[in-house]
């Protein structure tokens, strides 16, 4: 861009944070074929995400004290959501995400799904679900990126994801970052490895954001397979 004297005008970069984590493979109860998931939150940290999402959980209310204080310090994994108060805490996220008013250009999420049945072993790494999993989790960031920030340089500080066996891969916590780092010329990294997060946001606040991206992603992928649980 050109201002009216001919100089360039110098955007200053998008600086985000990028959340993640995966569904293992889930077979299909209607095709019998074996599918995994990879879920993506980015955060612009200019409209940052965490602050509201801790302020929906507790209705705005932190006094320890409250009677409803317990109610909200639940833990939100969507495999185990069985009671109202991790229900209640659900329900208000979802239904600050699908507000556009309150979550425009705060909420930028990406599921990416691949049907494991129908890959060529042979070239994704046997029977290694990491290296797979590596392969794709590059191209999940790299297409939220390229679509939530068409044509602009960005920063990104810190990639998170929730702990598991990946963070005991050889290659998974820094090849991505090296890899991306290497061929893209508008994306940067402040961070050169992946950080891991428990999935407990009484040890890490940002846990929260895992916490959502677990509850939209196993929503997602139950209503694509399928909800047979009464739950």
């Amino acid at each position: 861009m050109i201002d009216l004297f001919g100089n360039e005008i110098l955007e200053n970069p998008i600086e985000v944070n990028i959340y993640a984590d995966e569904i293992q493979l889930k077979k299909c109860p209607y095709t019998n074929e074996e599918w995994f998931y990879i879920g993506i939150i980015v955060e612009d940290i200019s409209n940052p995400l965490l602050k509201d999402i801790v302020k929906i959980r507790f209705c705005d209310n932190v006094d320890e004290t409250s009677p409803y204080y317990n109610k909200n310090n639940r833990i939100i994994h969507w495999v185990d959501i069985n009671d109202a108060d991790t229900k209640n805490i659900c329900k208000r996220w979802f239904e600050y995400i699908l507000n556009p008013v309150v979550s425009e250009k705060k909420f930028y999420t990406y599921i990416l799904g691949i049907n494991n049945s129908k890959l060529n072993k042979e070239e994704f790494g046997g029977t290694d679900f990491n290296t797979r999993y590596n392969r794709f989790f590059r191209s999940a960031i790299l297409y939220a990126l390229k679509t939530f920030f068409p044509k602009k340089k960005m920063i990104v500080k810190n990639i998170f994801h929730e702990e598991g066996q990946q963070q005991f891969n050889e290659y998974f916590p820094w090849h991505c970052i090296y890899k991306i780092s290497e061929r893209e010329e508008n994306i940067k990294f402040e961070c050169n490895e992946i950080s891991f997060l428990p999935k407990d946001h009484r040890e890490d606040e940002r846990s929260n954001i895992i916490q959502l991206r677990d509850a939209f992603m196993g929503a997602c992928v139950s209503i694509i397979h399928g909800i047979k649980e009464s739950k």
